[in-house]
């Protein structure tokens, strides 16, 4: 599994995401987990689209950590349209 990392500015983070990338982020209480649900959905609709990449994340709260997925515009329209394809970014995560 890949290593956490103390994440100090969170827009740099979003923006080392690639598609098929994914990051382990550890933040230092429970606001700060909290907060970067509002942070990426704003990332993802401006800066995101222009980069062509949408970022997922699965947060991890009793680790106080989020792992982000990056997977591609297309990819994205496809998980919005097929019901069976909604999930397919969280198989890049390894368990």
């Amino acid at each position: 599994m890949y290593k956490a990392q103390k994440i100090l500015n969170r827009t740099t983070w979003f923006r080392s995401i690639r598609p098929g990338d994914v990051s382990k982020g550890l933040f230092k209480d429970y606001r700060a987990l909290k907060s970067i649900s509002v942070q990426l959905a704003d990332y993802n609709a401006s800066i995101g689209k222009k980069l062509g990449v949408y970022v997922h994340a699965k947060y991890l709260s009793k680790e106080l950590s989020v792992i982000l997925v990056g997977v591609t515009l297309e990819q994205r329209k496809k998980e919005l349209e097929d019901p069976d394809y909604k999930d397919e970014w969280r198989k890049l995560i390894e368990e």
